[in-house]
């Protein structure tokens, strides 16, 4: 927070007055002290990086149009369950996707899936996820509903997955080749980066 100019000044034509009607030499002491620190005073204000941005991805080796975690890091409590989001950044002309992601399931398990925004228009998207526990991959298919031929650009949420943690360790969670998106003719659209989730349970 930086004080307006006008109420710096008002403010030490204030204080001048009521130091004037001050006799005690303590008081009167105080008093100016008080007023300089409250005049100069500035608030620092922080600023955070977005963790979904282009540049810093790229600076992470990440190359866009990509499919990231957000987050993508956890540290939590084993037994206790963690929610993430399978996102798709910087991406043009899309209409459909398919993403596989693989797990351990010796560490993790599929609790649920649920839809993201990204596909989300005037009709709810085509969503469909089926969890294979014992080869440790989640397919999810999702896409515009019916004929609609609308296609998204830029970056949002496919789906939003809550993990549970069966054991301490640390895994990760990350996407295969056969991860994939579609334009509105079904014909593929290139991924140049591909993120990973990694969950450290203790």
């Amino acid at each position: 927070m930086v004080i307006n100019p006008l109420l710096k000044k008002y403010s030490s034509i204030l204080f001048a007055r009521s130091i004037n009607l001050i006799k005690h030499p303590l008081i009167r002491s105080s008093v100016v002290l008080f007023s300089v620190l409250f005049i100069s005073c500035e608030v620092p204000t922080e600023s955070y990086e977005n963790p979904l941005d282009e540049e810093s991805a790229e600076e992470d080796g990440i190359e866009t149009p990509a499919l990231v975690f957000f987050p993508d890091e956890f540290e939590v409590t084993a037994g206790s369950s963690v929610s993430v989001q399978v996102y798709a950044l910087g991406v043009s002309g899309v209409a459909g996707a398919h993403i596989q992601l693989s797990y351990d399931k010796s560490l993790i398990s599929i609790n649920s899936v649920n839809t993201g925004d990204l596909f989300v228009s005037t009709s709810e998207p085509v969503f469909i996820s089926e969890n294979n526990a014992e080869a440790g991959l989640l397919d999810i298919y999702t896409s515009f509903l019916g004929d609609d031929s609308s296609t998204v650009s830029g970056t949002g949420s496919i789906a939003t997955l809550i993990l549970g943690t069966l054991t301490s360790g640390v895994s990760t969670i990350s996407y295969t080749s056969e991860s994939e998106l579609v334009d509105d003719n079904d014909n593929l659209l290139e991924l140049k980066g591909f993120g990973e989730g990694e969950i450290n349970a203790q």
